[in-house]
């Protein structure tokens, strides 16, 4: 490609590939936004935009400081560069097609307008051979129809401006007629917007041998050049309640001679969408999966993986329907908070990991609450830990690419290294931000919950992190036990206090003050003096306050929590939040019997 008012480009060699590249990069950088709006197929998830963007940029950004002159060794390089860079389905298609071209100019310095005819072509095979099931009315069948028509007339062009100009109307009526071709696309009234942005691709070209500009801003994170606010929201018209594969995941594979037919074949029946593009050496795999742990698992046994990245789709497409969210919320599962609410306000958690007798467990992964209150009287020795430095990252990287930032809260540093593992996972993460809400279990639930409850009103990252704190401040927790039994296991009471309050029936509360550090505020003789205690320390931190909110977690206690939760509604007028069994982090140290009240309350 070549400035505009020059002669006829009767060649193309590697520098003019790469400016024909640029070119192409900022008309679809312009237009990104519209494509993420009209996003409705395979998943109407509203990031088909945002992937090819990104995808051209990471191309822009590895090939500005070469002037190669050859276009094998350029687009050899774009290629490779495509493949790092390539982001969700309509990217891997895109570099997968640029992998091609870059295989049909194997050998040579510099190519004709038939020569690209005849490389079109290849690069258009290559690309639907990369998708398991390529559907008609989409990117790929866009791709084809636009080579086949260039093979058709190669030798009627007498230079490039002429061969782009012409194809150029052949895609975009290729484009109109998607929208008759998939259910999806004629429910909403759209084209596909991965093949409009295949075309966005082609006028960038174009443009650029008439007037010779190139966007400037391309490099630029931010979509630039079109006012977002005048974009319909297309994925509204097809809303769906699930998705049948959840995880948009993708992989990049580093290696030497990677078999990608023997890839494709391994993961073929671990979902849909399944992508695998590339080179020998460094291949992308796509694939919409309810499993990305096991697909990781399967491709590493071909090659080192380089880059993984894992988008839940259902979540994008809430986003896209719903009132704007903008924050997403993580905590830890110290944190209490039943999966129903988890799920109602997409509250993300990275699991704990316990040590039962030698075992290793990941809390709520291979073990749940039931299940070990029922082993834990019998074990020998048992510990809590916090979750694994991967498990925080994959949560963080997932949280990170569903939303725009994310605002993680944790159990107090003082209990536990979760906060400080959280905060160095985190440091590379320029939208996370890390809180030490200086509790644990529901005093730790609750303020989730309110941060949780802000970010889904639509609330920015500032106000939803000042909500948090102000529960952070203002909560409270008290935990009535049983037995002293597991504090003695555990070294934090001595043997011979154990057995004095056992033979008392001596029944403590504890408040975790401060920074978190557990507080003996009370000391009953018998359970329902304790339970008359508890309440007393309730009713003397709310005096004077409103709307309270509670929350109650058990060790195995149901009795003894409903029996709270009747208390509190009798004594304060309010039901609890939830009602729920407490995470082994806490079980562990109170042991069973044991039952945590926490509340919020406003001055």
């Amino acid at each position: 490609m070549q400035e505009a008012n020059s002669s006829r480009i009767q060649y193309v060699d590697g520098v003019r590939f790469r400016r024909g590249v640029v070119a192409a990069a900022g008309r679809l950088i312009e237009n990104s936004p519209y494509l993420d709006a009209i996003n409705v197929f395979p998943v109407p998830d509203g990031d088909t935009g945002a992937n090819m963007a990104g995808t051209m940029r990471s191309i822009v950004r590895s090939t500005g400081g070469s002037l190669e002159k050859s276009i094998e060794k350029m687009s050899a390089l774009i290629a490779e560069s495509a493949l790092n860079g390539a982001k969700g389905n309509s990217g891997a298609i895109l570099a997968q097609f640029l992998c091609g071209f870059a295989e049909g100019v194997k050998d040579m310095p510099r190519i004709s307008p038939a020569d690209f005819a005849r490389v079109a072509s290849l690069a258009a095979r290559r690309s639907c051979e990369a998708i398991a099931d390529p559907k008609d009315g989409t990117i790929v069948s866009v791709i084809k129809d636009w080579a086949t028509h260039l093979s058709s007339k190669a030798h009627e062009y007498r230079d490039f401006h002429e061969l782009l100009s012409d194809s150029l109307l052949n895609a975009q009526a290729s484009v109109k007629a998607t929208t008759e071709k998939l259910a999806e696309l004629k429910s909403a009234g759209v084209v596909d917007a991965g093949a409009l942005g295949f075309v966005y691709l082609l006028e960038g070209i174009v443009d650029f041998l008439e007037n010779g500009k190139i966007e400037k801003a391309i490099l630029s994170d931010s979509a630039p050049l079109y006012n977002v606010g005048n974009i319909p929201n297309e994925a509204a018209k097809v809303a769906v309640k699930s998705l049948e594969f959840r995880y948009c995941t993708e992989f990049l594979l580093k290696g030497s001679e990677i078999d990608k037919n023997s890839v494709r074949e391994a993961v073929a029946d671990m979902g849909d969408s399944l992508i695998v593009a590339g080179l020998p050496g460094c291949v992308k795999i796509h694939i919409h999966t309810n499993d990305p742990d096991r697909v990781e698992e399967i491709v590493s046994a071909f090659a080192i993986v380089d880059k993984r990245k894992i988008d839940d789709m259902l979540v994008q497409h809430k986003r896209l329907i719903s009132d704007g969210r903008k924050v997403g919320i993580v905590t830890d599962s110290s944190c209490d908070i039943p999966a129903e609410l988890r799920l109602q306000y997409d509250i993300r958690v990275a699991p704990m990991r316990l040590t039962i007798d030698g075992r290793e467990y990941t809390d709520q992964v291979d073990i749940d609450t039931s299940e070990f209150y029922k082993i834990l009287p019998k074990s020998l020795k048992a510990q809590s830990s916090q979750p694994s430095p991967g498990n925080i990252k994959k949560v963080y990287e997932c949280a990170c690419c569903d939303y725009e930032n994310v605002l993680s809260l944790h159990i107090a540093k003082i209990l536990s290294g979760t906060y400080q593992s959280a905060v160095t996972v985190s440091s590379g993460l320029d939208n996370l931000q890390t809180l030490d809400t200086k509790k644990l279990s529901v005093g730790l639930g609750l303020s989730v919950l309110e941060a949780a409850r802000a970010a889904q009103s639509g609330a920015s990252l500032a106000e939803v992190k000042e909500v948090a704190q102000k529960a952070i401040a203002s909560a409270m927790i008290f935990v009535t036990i049983d037995t002293l039994d597991y504090a003695v296991k555990g070294g934090r009471v001595s043997k011979g206090q154990g057995i004095v309050a056992k033979f008392l029936n001596i029944k403590p509360i504890l408040e975790f003050r401060n920074e978190g550090q557990p507080v003996t505020v009370a000391k009953s003789f018998g359970i329902k003096r304790q339970e008359k205690a508890l309440i007393k320390l309730v009713r003397e931190n709310v005096r004077g306050k409103s709307n309270l909110r509670f929350a109650i977690s058990h060790a195995d206690a149901l009795g003894t929590a409903e029996k709270f939760a009747r208390i509190i509604k009798d004594e304060f007028g309010v039901d609890p939040e939830f009602v729920t069994e407490a995470a082994p982090v806490l079980g562990l140290h109170s042991g069973p019997g044991a039952c945590a009240v926490a509340f919020l309350a406003d001055d």
